[in-house]
């Protein structure tokens, strides 16, 4: 048995869907899968009655020193063959070495190499810095047409800096400016646009002279004229209104 202290858990998991829905019907009161559906799993995988029955404590000595031999050797097989699909499949053996019925569950886990790129995305930023990374040091994630996205339509002295994607069918005015930023499929973008740091989704409509920083715009999104974003976030189909300034907000569409 391994231990480790220097992974993290990327919070992505995958269920049988008969095992979860048993586990669900026994403890219907469980809320979460990371804080309880996945300890519970992993205390049961390797559970069994031999264990549970155990000889209690008080008993002679003679006894308990071999219920203590019984229980390591049961234990010392168990770890042995919990890599065995068959062990976890369909039955777990006693002490006494024969077969029992009860059926175990089997938890896995796969740990990325260090070569691979795996990241918990859970906040804005960590958003931001994985859509940075994908276009930069992991731009291996990316074919290289994929970069500059099949029949862009590009005005004059328009330029696209490093560390970009531009999305397929999306067409940019006349001397508008990009740096490290991702623009989605199918957007609209004015003349004189400047987008810096920033992640434009797909099919959004930007107006002529609007400058954008550091900012998440959301698909179907319209930028007026001269609208100034720095920090922001948009929802989805939200309409920003010409001359309008915003600074580290959250912008979207009240519900109704």
């Amino acid at each position: 048995m391994e231990m480790r202290s220097d992974l993290m858990d990327a919070h992505m998991y995958a269920f049988k869907r008969s095992v979860l829905q048993e586990v669900l019907d026994v403890k219907d009161t469980f809320q979460s899968l990371k804080e309880d559906v996945l300890p519970y799993l992993v205390r049961s995988q390797l559970k069994s009655e031999a264990l549970l029955n155990r000889t209690p404590q008080g008993e002679e000595n003679s006894n308990e020193k071999v219920s203590s031999q019984n229980n390591q050797a049961f234990i010392s097989r168990i770890l042995a063959n919990a890599s065995t699909p068959s062990f976890h499949g369909i039955y777990s053996e006693n002490p006494d070495g024969s077969s029992s019925t009860r059926k175990t569950h089997k938890c896995c886990v796969y740990i990325a190499s260090s070569s691979s790129y795996c990241v918990r995305l859970n906040s804005i930023q960590a958003f931001m810095d994985i859509n940075r990374d994908v276009t930069g040091d992991a731009d291996h994630l990316l074919s290289p047409n994929n970069i500059i996205g099949p029949s862009p339509k590009l005005g004059t002295k328009t330029t696209v800096g490093p560390n970009c994607r531009l999305g397929e069918g999306s067409e940019m005015g006349d001397k508008c400016q990009v740096k490290r930023s991702i623009i989605g499929r199918h957007c609209r973008i004015g003349s004189h646009v400047k987008v810096v740091n920033s992640v434009v989704m797909n099919h959004v409509t930007i107006g002529d002279g609007c400058i954008i920083q550091g900012s998440v715009i959301c698909c179907n999104v319209q930028l007026q004229e001269r609208v100034e974003l720095k920090d922001c976030q948009v929802g989805a189909g939200f309409v920003v209104t010409a001359g309008s300034e915003y600074k580290a907000e959250s912008l979207a569409k009240k519900e109704k």
